[in-house]
């Protein structure tokens, strides 16, 4: 059986993405995992000092974990929930809890439609950039519903040898959702000599999921993807986080602030294989 990982702070925008993937497990038929991470507080003086020991930090954060989990699984009921508490970096923690269990999928909150005051603002970005397990940001007050349509974005460049096809055809068979392919571009400019062959490449490489390609002209990518977006309501805007062309783009601090605050449906990142 699948597992998602999900994250938690007990914030409401955390406990929002906590739901989605419950809801998410219980319609794929996965299992989910909470994982909380804890600190020492200290106080913010002269000499920094701990507020309390860390056996009893950790034990004030586990007793809220277990609460958390009955809580859901009285809400979900025939649910595999599990938790997993951890000290330190969340995403550390993430990562390190995956490097044994292999998750489907990570789901966590995006901060980054709000104010950025969660903790999860910075790590979601490292997590979307840096981990070899596809993340999925939700953003705040985004209910669950079953899939119908998924985006990949996608420029042409450098899918061969980089995009995680098979993940994607994956993907499409699990949720039975159709597949949409989206490139924009505007006069030409991004067309190159190998834009020809990477098309073809793409299409061998997830053909079997019955893909429709989308041809945007645009100036402004951002505002293309949300067009597009809204006028073809899609339920997930896939992208692939690797380190050349437009996607590059999508991952820079300015302009992911934008797709995120502004691209109101769930954002999953697929990495390279």
């Amino acid at each position: 059986m699948s597992l998602i990982i999900t994250a938690t702070d007990f914030s409401t925008i955390a406990n929002d993405a906590v739901h989605y993937a419950c809801q998410l497990a219980h319609a794929y038929k996965a299992t989910v995992t909470v994982v909380h991470a804890y600190n020492i507080p200290v106080t913010f003086n002269e000499n920094p000092m701990p507020v309390m020991p860390i056996e009893e930090s950790r034990a004030i954060a586990q007793k809220s974990l277990d609460e958390m989990v009955a809580s859901l699984s009285k809400t979900y009921p025939g649910l595999q929930i599990n938790s997993h508490l951890t000290f330190g970096d969340i995403t550390e923690g993430i990562i390190d809890f995956a490097k044994n269990n292999k998750p489907w999928m990570a789901v966590v909150g995006n901060s980054l439609s709000e104010d950025d005051t969660y903790w999860f603002g910075g790590n979601l970005l490292q997590l979307m950039r840096d981990t070899p397990f596809p993340v999925l940001a939700i953003p705040h007050g985004i209910e669950f519903k079953t899939l119908h349509k998924i985006c990949l974005a996608c420029d042409y460049k450098k899918v061969i040898g980089h995009l995680p096809a098979q993940n994607l055809v994956n993907l499409v068979a699990i949720t039975g959702a159709s597949l949409q392919v989206l490139n924009i571009d505007h006069d030409n400019r991004s067309f190159g000599t190998d834009t020809p062959l990477e098309s073809t490449e793409l299409h061998k490489m997830i053909g079997e999921a019955n893909p429709t390609y989308n041809y945007i002209d645009s100036e402004d990518i951002d505002e293309g993807i949300q067009n597009f977006i809204e006028q073809n309501n899609i339920d997930w805007l896939v992208v692939t986080p690797h380190k050349h062309g437009f996607i590059e783009g999508l991952f820079h601090k300015s302009r992911t602030k934008s797709i995120a605050r502004h691209t109101h449906i769930p954002i999953l990142a697929l990495h390279e294989l």
